[in-house]
């Protein structure tokens, strides 16, 4: 029987927080749809769909100062208010507009501070230990919706309801998670009992360890922004199947092994675990060369499952417990700044491929090839669970 282990108050409120956050955001998923059938190519597509990353990742690496003393609520609030905004704004657009890239930069920036916000509130209200199963069970809560928000997007729209309904769904869910912050205690640096130095982000990045990491963290992210960019119209236009089929399927297996498996997921080897998963991503990957039934369709999401419920909470926790305590913060904010940049350069280069050899196919293979060179590199690194992520922790504190 699955023990759920109890974590302070305010884990649980920014958590619904954060759940309804990701309902509306994960409306933008159907985005590229709305975007093709206003005449947009998919160098285009991959252009508007993943400027937000360029100012994210920009907002990421500010926050990394920016932390040091403020109130962690307030600025996940101030997070909020920019994309309640922001995606009041998608409601202006009816064709391929000029100021379409100005929405999208403002949706960084609001992304940005919310999602670094609310995991450094996590983060900082566990202990070390605990912060892989903690972000699991966190990321459930986002995780979740990149298969109620599509399917549910996907049905109001073959129902006849244009975009903009969506646009307001996402409006009406970003409230309710602006409304629970003021459920929330203050959090500040000194109140998480942590005590912040100014120190070099090229600390970090000096230790070998900790730069395998966020290199694999890069391809990690590219491999995600091509399946949300991409995949979709892929579908659409390869099968005819309901690509909903294959984000449900990911999303159940990512909550079961979420759910029932983090513990194990938790004390298993690191360097050998996040392999096995890029190894299943990279399957993944190549059994999209394959396009046929229903049961291809939620294969794929069943690896992707495995893949995406694996990374994501392992790296994360990792990244973030290889630096000294604190540093953190800083570290969160960098694994963010970098998985999305990995989201953007991929998305942006592959979009181009994409339309020079008409075919989506050499976008999915390139990324087969990435993750099985990420799965080598981390597999050939020493397993820095236990005394050697502290002999780093140690090296970085010293410099």
């Amino acid at each position: 029987m699955m023990t759920m282990r109890k974590y302070a108050p305010i884990f649980y409120c920014v958590s619904l927080a954060n759940l309804c956050f990701f309902l509306g955001n994960s409306f933008f998923i159907l985005l590229p749809v709305y975007l093709k059938n206003l005449g947009a190519t998919e160098t285009y597509i991959g252009i508007i769909n993943n400027l937000d990353k360029v100012f994210l990742i920009i907002a990421a690496f500010a926050l990394g100062s920016l932390l040091r003393g403020h109130d962690r609520v307030r600025m996940l609030r101030q997070g909020y208010v920019v994309l309640l905004f922001t995606y009041g704004a998608y409601l202006c657009i009816d064709s391929l507009a000029w100021y379409i890239p100005f929405i999208r930069v403002l949706h960084g920036i609001g992304f940005s501070i919310a999602m670094i916000m609310g995991t450094t509130i996590v983060f900082e209200s566990v202990n070390p230990e605990d912060a892989t199963e903690a972000i699991g069970i966190y990321g459930i809560t986002g995780a979740i919706t990149n298969a109620v928000s599509p399917a549910a997007g996907e049905l109001l729209l073959s129902r006849g309801c244009p975009h903009q309904v969506l646009f307001m769904l996402s409006c009406a869910f970003i409230a309710a998670s602006l409304a629970l912050t003021f459920c929330m205690p203050r959090v500040s640096s000194e109140q998480s009992g942590v005590r912040e130095t100014r120190s070099s982000t090229g600390l970090l990045f000096r230790q070998p360890a900790f730069a395998v990491y966020m290199m694999a963290t890069f391809i990690f992210g590219g491999g995600f922004g091509i399946i949300i960019t991409f995949l979709p119209n892929f579908i659409r236009t390869d099968t005819a199947l309901n690509y909903s089929w294959f984000f449900v399927t990911y999303t159940a297996v990512l909550i079961g092994m979420r759910l029932f498996f983090m513990k194990r997921i938790a004390a298993a080897r690191t360097n050998l675990l996040v392999a096995a998963a890029f190894f299943a991503g990279a399957v993944m990957n190549m059994l999209l060369n394959f396009p046929g039934t229903v049961l291809w369709l939620v294969t794929v999401g069943i690896l992707y499952g495995i893949t995406h419920g694996l990374l994501y909470p392992v790296l994360n926790a990792h990244v973030v417990n290889l630096a000294p305590p604190q540093e953190r913060g800083r570290a969160n904010a960098l694994f963010s700044a970098v998985f999305n940049g990995g989201m953007m350069a991929f998305a942006f280069g592959l979009g181009c491929v994409i339309d020079y050899y008409r075919n989506y196919l050499a976008a999915f293979n390139v990324c087969a090839v990435a993750s099985l060179a990420a799965g080598v590199m981390i597999a050939l690194l020493h397993d820095t669970k236990g005394a050697d992520a502290e002999e780093c922790r140690q090296s970085i504190s010293r410099k």
